[in-house]
């Protein structure tokens, strides 16, 4: 591990970027803007394990080790030259490789994350209304968690721990987890890592102290999943670059202030963009500075959405979007918390007045209950760190504080339902 003093996300030039992802390329386009993910992202017998021998990745490139990344779990992150610098994934992506940011983010023990995408030459994404972009056989996603001394200065020192990777392999998206065990290099954490007593400073100036864990190769399936009703393979898939979280601006390395959807479009990475860029969902900005006070009931509502669909849609999600059959993890608990559902057809579908199927606790009778958010399930499973009861399961060891205080307003401001603790 290490403490990593560059904490701004400074990458490669735009120029770069644009040589780098030239047009053409037919692998990997959505062409109808909206259908659902496709099965060649299944997850099958072999999938989510090491390809080839560990080890023999000392291939000599001068960029990305497209051939180590398409066949090989390498025991080393730098084997892949994904980075200029082998030792500093939170910048510089070699060619190939861009960034990217979500507007609403999946919360993981007050980590800054620095993200990049990496796509062949000659391939394009594909845009899709709703799900993640469809990338290309090839594509390389990038994800490196950083624990900063105080989440309100990011710009301080930051203990650098995981780099995870998701990578589009002919069979499918392959996930390794990097544990950065000297400040030089990550080495792969098939079995995962667990640290312990990590301190940070939230924005409110209380100190945290909690445990961090590293998934297991083998978990990130449970979040990654969407599994099918009856026998087929599963569907396994990215989480966060969704059109709508992309549908934001970012600061590029120049100075350019540039959407995300449009830059990629414009440099030939995203295929299919709509012409009319104002009908492109677009979900809030949410993150650890924003006042809750200040929401309008409207923002609230849909700040609300876009969390509980980035933090716990992945699992708890079924038929409004997906193939026939398939669901999320949790899809079948009767939470659904996709962002595109309409909370007044079926209030039901976001916990209210439901009563909970898995786990479930004394003083909790329902999942949701508006007005009143200290009896809400939903709430009390966010805000515990109890094995048995949190929610995510993973990737959390401690309350988004924040976070916490969203929902909780938007359970305070939800209309009556007529359940209440007493309701039998």
């Amino acid at each position: 591990m290490r403490n990593n003093n560059n904490t701004t996300a400074v990458i490669l030039a735009t120029s770069l970027f644009l040589a780098a992802c030239g047009g053409g390329g037919d692998e990997g386009g959505d062409s109808s803007g909206g259908t659902p993910p496709p099965t060649g992202g299944a997850l099958n017998a072999g999938a989510g394990s090491p390809t080839g021998a560990v080890g023999d990745c000392s291939a000599t490139t001068a960029g990305v080790n497209w051939d180590a990344l398409m066949t090989k779990a390498c025991p080393k992150l730098s084997d892949y030259n994904l980075f200029t610098d082998a030792s500093d994934p939170t910048t510089g992506p070699s060619r190939g490789g861009v960034p990217y940011d979500l507007s609403t983010a999946l919360f993981s023990d007050y980590t800054s994350k620095y993200r990049f995408i990496y796509v062949p030459e000659g391939k394009q994404a594909g845009y899709s209304v709703s799900e993640v972009l469809d990338f290309p056989v090839g594509t390389v996603i990038s994800k490196t968690f950083a624990l900063p001394d105080n989440t309100a200065m990011r710009d301080g020192n930051e203990l650098v721990i995981e780099t995870r990777l998701l990578i589009h392999r002919t069979d499918g998206w392959y996930a390794l987890p990097y544990y950065w065990s000297s400040e030089s290099d990550a080495t792969l954490a098939i079995a995962g890592k667990r640290l312990v007593d990590l301190k940070t400073i939230n924005n409110q100036g209380e100190e945290i102290t909690f445990d961090y864990s590293v998934p297991k190769q083998a978990d990130c399936s449970s979040c990654h999943a969407i599994v099918p009703g009856e026998a087929g393979d599963q569907i396994f898939l990215p989480i966060g670059p969704k059109a709508r979280y992309l549908n934001t601006d970012h600061t590029y390395p120049d100075g350019t202030v540039y959407n995300q959807l449009q830059y990629m479009a414009e440099g030939g990475l995203l295929a299919d963009l709509p012409s009319n860029f104002q009908s492109v969902e677009k979900a809030p900005v949410f993150n650890d500075e924003v006042s809750i006070p200040s929401l309008s009931s409207n923002e609230l509502d849909d700040a609300a959405r876009a969390y509980l669909d980035i933090n716990c849609a992945h699992c708890h999600r079924a038929d409004l979007t997906l193939p026939a059959g398939y669901a999320g993890a949790a899809g079948t608990s009767g939470v659904q918390l996709e962002y595109g559902r309409d909370y007044a057809t079926d209030p039901g579908k976001f916990g209210v007045c439901k009563t909970p199927v898995a786990g479930g606790k004394d003083g909790y009778p329902f999942d949701v209950i508006p007005g009143n958010p200290d009896d809400s399930y939903l709430l009390f499973r966010m805000t515990t760190v109890d094995n048995r009861h949190k929610m995510p399961e993973l990737a959390r060891n401690t309350a988004h504080q924040e976070g916490t205080a969203l929902i909780r307003s938007w359970i305070d401001q939800l209309p009556s339902a007529g359940c209440s603790p007493s309701t039998p």
